[in-house]
């Protein structure tokens, strides 16, 4: 069985098609071609993971009106006359994509090929990719329950968000354990602070500035994002000066976590985050209560608040908007949490009550039986025409 599967610019959209891309290969030993873009993560993280990867030029949508927009329009042609000769060279059996820009000349690549494609909505509100492919798309799997009213519902199923196999196997540590083994003291509560994999300026900015408050009363693992370490560093040092050199050590500053990722979220006793698919569907599994600071709006909306007033709405995180990040605000809300351990314990079920523990098998289960029976071939004319 050849599988082509396509996710990328971050690792919210990567991970989650690596766990697919996992277990596909681990349980029916498929043959696994991962398709990229040429300037994603994946070019690091998927050879990393053990897959063959070919890149393709995809156009990306900045969310603010830039140079790069018109570039990356133009990217778009070029990138999908490469995705067509790739498939048409690779002949996979079956396509999933997990979103992000190059899922889009993937995905209509596999249908010009007469593919059976899914595709995965990971965020409540259907992305931008998404909603170009979905009406070619063979079956659609949704990650939340609330994803279900934006497709046609006799192709699209509610299977939940593929987590790391390590984010599964991690929760057979304690939060003690945890914290222990990552060099903090195990019996004293751990924040997490982390802006997803490149960081996040303004959350950098108000958490160094409440670290004399936090520092006294709890621990702080912050993961800056690394280009913006250099930049954070000396704001921390600067907010600690006052502090002793004890109370100092309860605060670590790294540029980046990847292996070390699912130990540190089962560690916190509180996130402190963006509001990405892949980071709720994380937190969900973990039983993690969140304060969420969704990514500002661009000119396509907010994905990540939508996402963020939904798990608020289930009492599994609290919601607080970027434009309302201050000082004064943010550590007000830390403390009413970290300190209630009645509220701690009532926002960790509630976010239980949204995971989908099984979703990885699940959506290879799909993709597995969309193998064994390939759709009739759709027209170059009928793809194009979206």
């Amino acid at each position: 069985m050849r599988v082509l599967i396509s996710g990328g610019g971050t690792g919210g959209h990567i991970y989650p098609a690596l766990s697919v891309a996992t277990l596909l290969r681990d349980t029916y030993h498929a043959d696994i071609l991962y398709l990229g873009s040429d300037d994603g993560m994946e070019t690091k993280l998927v050879p990393e993971a053990g897959f063959r990867l070919l890149t393709v030029k995809a156009g990306k949508l900045q969310r603010f009106i830039a140079w790069k927009t018109v570039v990356g329009v133009a990217r778009v042609p070029v990138g999908m006359a490469q995705a067509v000769g790739i498939v048409r060279r690779f002949r996979p059996d079956v396509a999933f994509t997990s979103g992000g820009y190059v899922a889009v000349p993937a995905g209509i690549a596999a249908r010009i090929n007469g593919v059976p494609l899914l595709i995965h909505q990971q965020d409540v509100s259907p992305n931008l990719s998404n909603r170009l492919i979905a009406p070619q798309a063979t079956r659609i799997s949704v990650a939340f329950v609330d994803s279900l009213q934006y497709f046609p519902a006799q192709k699209t199923v509610h299977l939940g968000n593929p987590v790391r196999q390590a984010i599964l196997d991690v929760r057979q540590r304690m939060p003690e354990q945890a914290r222990a083994a990552l060099g903090f003291d195990p019996n004293l509560p751990l924040l997490l602070v982390t802006g997803a994999s490149s960081g996040a300026r303004h959350l950098n900015q108000a958490t160094c500035q409440i670290l004399a408050t936090l520092l006294p009363r709890c621990q702080v693992l912050h993961i800056s994002g690394p280009t913006l370490f250099e930049e954070t560093r000396p704001l921390a040092e600067s907010a600690m000066a006052g502090l002793d050199a004890e109370t100092r050590q309860r605060y670590r500053l790294v540029p980046y976590m990847s292996d070390e990722m699912p130990l540190a979220m089962q560690a916190a006793s509180l996130v402190l985050c963006r509001s990405g698919a892949s980071t709720l569907s994380e937190l969900a599994v973990l039983q993690k209560p969140a304060i969420l600071v969704p990514l500002p709006p661009g000119f396509g909306g907010s994905p990540q608040e939508i996402n963020a007033r939904m798990f608020e709405q289930h009492q599994a995180a609290t919601l607080l908007l970027d434009s309302d990040l201050k000082s004064e605000t943010l550590v007000e809300r830390i403390n009413s949490i970290i300190d209630s351990p009645d509220r701690l314990q009532t926002m960790a079920k509630a976010a239980g009550q949204l995971a989908k523990l099984h979703a990885t098998h699940e959506i290879v289960e799909t993709i597995v039986k969309m193998a064994k029976n390939p759709v009739e071939k759709t027209s170059q004319h009928e793809v194009l025409n979206i």
